[in-house]
C-alpha cells in the first residue's frame, strides 16, 4: 500500500490538518484524496551535524505511565479547541480557540475566537463571569475528518499566537471560507497582526501551506514560523520579508517529519522544532497515524539551517518551549499506540454515536522536562487529554487540551465523557 504522509497541525493546527491544506480545494475535487501523496515536491534535506554538537540527543522511554512531578491546575474549562496562549506583562492571557469545526455560511455561527483572560477575583482560574473577554470572534473553523477525510477528529482555524516586546500580537490563521486568489494561492492562510483594542489588522505574510506555530527572537527581531503544510521553517521580518531556514527530511520509517512546534533557545540562539511523525501507510495493510518513538525535537542553526537531533524517541511531539537556562519542555499529543481511524461519514454531532477517540488515544498526552545539564528527563504532567500547545511564562507552563469536536463523547479515565477544551497551568517552582 502506498504511504500517505500526514503532517501536523498542533501549536496552531493539529497533526493531520497541514497536509491537506497544501493544495487548493478544487484539486481534491479533480484527483481525490487518495492521490495526494503523488503531488508533493521533494523535500530538501538540510545537513545534519550530530557528531560535533556539544549537546547530544536525549532519548526517553514512553512517559505515559510515569507519575508526574509537577503541580498541574485546570484554570479554564468549557473552551472550544484552545490553542496558542500569549502571556502579557500584566499577567493577563490572550488565548486562541480554533472553534467547533462546523463549517457554515452564516458567519454569526462561527465559533473561532481570541480572548483576554483575566483572573479578576484572584481565585486562580478564569471560569468566573466576566473573566474571559473576546477580542475577535465569529472566526471560521473546519474539521479535517469531514473536510478532507483524514480519519481524525481534528479542528483547524485560528492557531498559535505570540506577543512581541513592543506590545504587538501575531497569530496564525487557516480560514477555508476565504477561498483562493487568482494564482491559486489560499487567501486565508496567513500570519496576521492582532490589536487588543481594534482586533485583526494587516496580514504579515500569506502562504499556500498551513502555518501552525510561532516563535519570536527578540534579539534578532525575527519571527520564526512553522509551515507544517510544507515541512518547513521560515524566518519573517516585520516588513514581511521571508527566508527559508530549513526543510525537514523523512523520519526513520519513511514518514514525513512534520514540524509542529517551535521555540528559541536563549542560551545558544538555536531554533528548536518539534517534529511529529506522519502516517505509516503500509502497516499490515492498514494506515497508522504515527509510529511511536519516531517523533523528535531538533536544533536548527538559524544562519545555516543545519539540523541536530536534540531529543529522540518521542511519540507525538506537538510543541516545545525553552526557558532562560536552556531547559526544554516538550508536549506530546498522546503516548499510546495509534487507535483506529474514523470513517469519513462518522457523525461527529450524533449524541447517540458510540464513543470514539477520533484517531488518537484520549487522556494519554504528556509534558516532559529535559534539563539543560543533560540530567534525567522529568515528566511534569501526563494523562492529559490531547494537548496541542504549551506556553512558558516565568515559573509556569500553560497547556491547551481537548482537541476535537466539543461535546462529542469519548472514553476518558472515568468512562464516557464529552470532549472539553481546557487550559491547564503547570507550576515550575
Amino acid at each position: 500500500m502506498q504511504r500517505q504522509p500526514e503532517p501536523s497541525d498542533t501549536g496552531g493546527l493539529t497533526p493531520t490538518v497541514a497536509l491537506f491544506r497544501r493544495i487548493p480545494r478544487s484539486t481534491y475535487l479533480v484527483i481525490g484524496i487518495g492521490l495526494l501523496a503523488l503531488s508533493f515536491a521533494p523535500v530538501v534535506v538540510a545537513q545534519l551535524r550530530k557528531s560535533e554538537d556539544p549537546r547530544p540527543a536525549v532519548a526517553i522511554e514512553n512517559p505515559g505511565g510515569v507519575a508526574p512531578a509537577a503541580n498541574t491546575t485546570r484554570v479554564a474549562t468549557g473552551l472550544q479547541n484552545p490553542r496558542g496562549v500569549a502571556v502579557l506583562p500584566n499577567g493577563r492571557l490572550v488565548v486562541v480557540e480554533a472553534g467547533d469545526g462546523i463549517e457554515t455560511s452564516d458567519r454569526t455561527l462561527e465559533t473561532g475566537r481570541v480572548s483576554v483572560f483575566e483572573d479578576m477575583n484572584d481565585d486562580g482560574d478564569y471560569d468566573d463571569p466576566g473573566e474571559i473577554e473576546p477580542i475577535i470572534s465569529q472566526i471560521p473553523s473546519y474539521n479535517t475528518l469531514t473536510q478532507f477525510g483524514t480519519g481524525h477528529d481534528e479542528v483547524g482555524g485560528l492557531g498559535d499566537i505570540v506577543w512581541l516586546d513592543d506590545g504587538r500580537l501575531f497569530l496564525t490563521r487557516d480560514d477555508p471560507s476565504e477561498g483562493y486568489v487568482a494564482d491559486g494561492s489560499p487567501s486565508g492562510i496567513n500570519v496576521v497582526e492582532l490589536n487588543i483594542e481594534s482586533g485583526l489588522g494587516r496580514s504579515l505574510i500569506v502562504r499556500n501551506a498551513t502555518m501552525n506555530a510561532l516563535a519570536w527572537d527578540r534579539a534578532a527581531e525575527i519571527l520564526y514560523v512553522i509551515e507544517s503544510g510544507a515541512n518547513r521553517l521560515i524566518a519573517v521580518t516585520m516588513d514581511g520579508a521571508i527566508r527559508v531556514v530549513a526543510e525537514f527530511s523523512e523520519l526513520e520509517r519513511g514518514q514525513q517529519a512534520v514540524p509542529a512546534g517551535v521555540a528559541i533557545d536563549p542560551t545558544t540562539g538555536d531554533v528548536l522544532v518539534a517534529l511529529f511523525s506522519g502516517q505509516i501507510g503500509d502497516y499490515f495493510g492498514s494506515v497508522l497515524s504515527f509510529w511511536p518513538g519516531d517523533a523528535k525535537v531538533v536544533r536548527v542553526d538559524p544562519a545555516t539551517g543545519r539540523q541536530t537531533d536534540a531529543i529522540t524517541g518521542l511519540t507525538t511531539a506537538v510543541d516545545v518551549a525553552v526557558d532562560e537556562a536552556g531547559n526544554v519542555f516538550v508536549v506530546e499529543l498522546t503516548s499510546i499506540w495509534p487507535s483506529a481511524r474514523m470513517p469519513r461519514d462518522f457523525d461527529l454531532f450524533d449524541p447517540d454515536a458510540a464513543p470514539d477517540p477520533g484517531g488518537y488515544a484520549r487522556s494519554s498526552g504528556s509534558v516532559t522536562l529535559y534539563p539543560a545539564d543533560d540530567g534525567e528527563p522529568v515528566v511534569l504532567a501526563n494523562k492529559l487529554d490531547q494537548p496541542t500547545n504549551i506556553t512558558l511564562s516565568g515559573d509556569a507552563l500553560y497547556v491547551s487540551l481537548g482537541q476535537g469536536t466539543p461535546g462529542r463523547m469519548v472514553i476518558g479515565p472515568t468512562g464516557s465523557t464529552p470532549i472539553t477544551g481546557e487550559l491547564h497551568r503547570i507550576a515550575l517552582d
